[in-house]
């Protein structure tokens, strides 16, 4: 409050309440003359955005941003989220000196954020009589009701952004400058096939599918659904686009010097301060992937009867998702279209991206319909809302299960499970929910450390076309590619392909399918050539977006030592990526964390270095601690019965893909590791079935 009135010392001599930080910034001069520039701003910007040019249908560019882009009902939340960085930056230019004294200063009161504030301000006693989780994550924290997990808020910030000019603009390094993003693509992340025999593809797959649970990023888009094109256009503050060297594949073979990227929105604060990136999803492994974060699309993706989710079927009568008749998203092809055949519509928008992820949504949402018709078996009288709940609420405590105990043991290593609190119980409850941990998904997490399962992606996979051992295809013809699901006798195909896919080790190489040729449209003799996207040099390039610091930042975090030299880092990077970062990098300070914790040695018994690990596990312990209504939790608003809890407990990803695929009859027991001696195949009749008479209700 002090400060606020010294600020504004002209309004608090006369006596006013504007001064004070709680008061309304309408009444303030100056606050009301930086929330007219900001609205100026934003007004020049969309004007620029609607005269500038466009990225054209169906590139690999427009796939992958219709893929990411803000959703249409986020137009005036986005739309707060950049008055907030304007009026900011306006204050910074306007008082220079009070920089310190930024995030003190409230706008909570000002008419244009007062609702989106109060909204996010809720009591506590709003949440007394809910048993069930709420779609957008509110009143599951109760003393952080709409903040803490909750859809539509900000990342959470583990170290302070670094923002070149300490506000917004993307980081810029030790010395103003860092290397492209897409020369330490080349340089450091270069193609060097090696395979990881320990697991297969769709370990991957569900690391994916996990990761839409809790993360997504809203990029900016414009009216209509275009997108600008930040390589034809110049003067949009929030083009960041990918600058290539004339060295490069892309300008070589295709006179391309530059690949499109536009900035992720800005997310709205009710204070002043640095830029923040909006999550779109719930950080709660909750199933929104499944059922949606917002009561608009859960409602769209129900079918109101019998506590079922709405399906279309197959040629021949078999359930398949939802399907998306909108023929400019980015998946949809014409020719398909003529055909009947549409991509599909699901709890997140980038069900389509790959055919195994399709393939997951789809077994998930048959997961949920099976056992909404086995407890309607037991509990007839239950109607179609209770129904929907309760499987909604099986459904999501069996993606928990199945998330600790098949992907992040293997993944992390038990020594690593045990010390973060993440190994699950064998029998009885979890008491250890804190209510003082935030769960909220860091941005370090979303941005850099969890991408780190894009190395594993393979160039080959296993064709699910044939059920011949020996036919492959390239990674590139799976994506946005969900139309074989139509074909009878597909699904298990491709489940099998995926399960028959080793992937690559963990490590700073990629393949070129991710490199050059991702989201690469198919080539004829005709057409001229295109090139694909850099997945890499994205993700590099959105870390500096979003202000990540440093990698050396990163490694004190995580208590390690800090290193001054380059030498510093012998023995936890190898000397070959230390050779290559030198010749990039000016300096330690500047490495990104991307490229710094994806060039670690692993550690005993993970696949991944001391950072990546650090970062990963500390964002799960938070899920699991933080959340109110995980299902171990014996104190939780509407817990579980011991009976429950063992049914429960026999989950396996094994089953819940015996169970609903076609005709799949032989499976490895541990689903997402490598068929091998250690991990035989069985058959699907003599894994554990789940009773539903703890859920009989008289």
């Amino acid at each position: 409050m002090k400060i606020f009135r010294h600020l504004f010392l002209d309004d608090t001599k006369k006596g006013s309440s504007k001064g004070s930080i709680n008061g309304a910034i309408d009444g303030n001069d100056f606050l009301d003359e930086a929330l007219r520039r900001g609205k100026e701003k934003l007004m020049e910007d969309q004007q620029a955005r609607i005269a500038s040019a466009k990225i054209a249908p169906n590139t690999p560019s427009y796939r992958h941003f219709r893929l990411v882009a803000a959703a249409d009902e986020l137009a005036n939340i986005t739309r707060l989220g950049q008055l907030t960085n304007e009026i900011t930056k306006y204050f910074i230019k306007e008082r220079p000196g009070e920089r310190e004294n930024l995030t003190s200063i409230s706008i909570a009161d000002s008419s244009e954020f007062k609702e989106y504030c109060v909204h996010r301000d809720a009591r506590a006693d709003e949440c007394a009589h809910l048993k069930y989780r709420t779609v957008d994550g509110y009143c599951n924290n109760i003393e952080h009701v709409r903040e803490w997990g909750v859809a539509m808020r900000p990342f959470r910030r583990i170290l302070p952004p670094d923002y070149c000019d300490g506000i917004s603009q993307p980081r810029c390094g030790s010395r103003k400058v860092l290397p492209p993003a897409r020369d330490v693509t080349l340089k450091l992340h270069r193609a060097n096939y090696k395979s990881d025999h320990k697991f297969n593809f769709m370990f991957a797959v569900w690391g994916q599918f996990v990761d839409h649970d809790i993360t997504s990023t809203a990029i900016t888009r414009i009216i209509d659904g275009q997108l600008v094109s930040c390589c034809e256009t110049s003067g949009i503050d929030d083009c960041f686009p990918v600058m290539l060297s004339q060295d490069d594949p892309f300008f070589l073979l295709y006179n391309t010097t530059c690949m499109e990227f536009v900035r992720s929105v800005a997310a709205p604060n009710c204070m002043l301060g640095p830029r923040e990136q909006l999550n779109q999803v719930t950080s709660y492994l909750d199933g929104s992937v499944i059922y949606g974060s917002t009561t608009k699309l859960s409602k769209r993706l129900r079918s109101f009867s019998r506590g079922r989710l709405a399906v279309t079927y197959s040629a021949d009568g078999k359930e398949l998702l939802p399907i998306s008749i909108d023929l400019s998203d980015g998946c949809n092809r014409e020719e398909e279209a003529n055909k009947g055949r549409y991509c599909f519509l699901a709890g997140d928008s980038r069900s389509n991206e790959n055919l195994h992820l399709t393939t997951l949504h789809l077994i998930m949402l048959r997961q949920h319909n099976r056992i909404a018709g086995e407890l309607a078996k037991v509990s007839p009288h239950w109607d179609d809302e209770r129904l929907y709940q309760e499987t909604k609420r099986i459904v999501t405590a069996q993606l928990q299960h199945v998330t600790y105990q098949e992907l992040l043991e293997p993944l992390l290593g038990q020594e690593i499970m045990d010390r973060y609190n993440l190994t699950l119980l064998d029998e009885g409850f979890f008491t250890a929910y804190d209510e003082n941990l935030d769960p909220t998904v860091a941005n370090s997490f979303a941005t850099a450390a969890f991408r780190f399962a894009h190395s594993l992606l393979p160039g080959l996979m296993r064709s699910y076309e044939t059920t011949s051992p020996g036919s492959w295809m390239l990674l590139r013809k799976v994506l946005f590619n969900p139309f074989p699901l139509y074909s009878s006798g597909s699904l298990d195909r491709i489940l099998q392909s995926a399960i028959k896919t080793d992937v690559q080790k963990t490590n700073r190489f990629f393949t070129t399918e991710v490199t050059q040729h991702l989201f690469e449209e198919p080539q004829n003799e005709t057409s001229p050539k295109k090139c694909g996207l850099d997945l890499v040099s994205l993700n590099i390039q959105r870390g500096r977006d979003h202000g990540l610091p440093g990698y050396v930042k990163w490694l004190e975090h995580c208590g390690l030592p800090r290193p001054e030299q380059f030498k510093d880092l012998s023995g936890l990077i190898d000397e070959e990526s230390l050779k290559a970062m030198k010749l990039l990098y000016e300096s330690p300070d500047d490495v990104d964390l991307y490229s710094g914790a994806l060039s670690e040695i692993p550690l005993k018994g993970s696949i991944l270095g001391p950072t990546a690990t650090c970062l990963i596990a500390d964002q799960f312990k938070r899920i699991k601690l933080g959340d109110r209504f995980w299902y171990e939790n014996a104190n939780g608003p509407y817990p579980f019965t011991e009976g429950q809890l063992r049914e429960i407990r026999k989950t396996t990803l094994a089953g819940i893909v015996c169970d609903n695929a076609d005709n799949v009859t032989d499976i490895p027991k541990k689903l997402l590791l490598f068929s091998s001696t250690s991990n035989e195949e069985v058959e699907c009749a003599t894994l554990n079935k789940l009773s539903y008479e703890p859920w009989r209700e008289s």
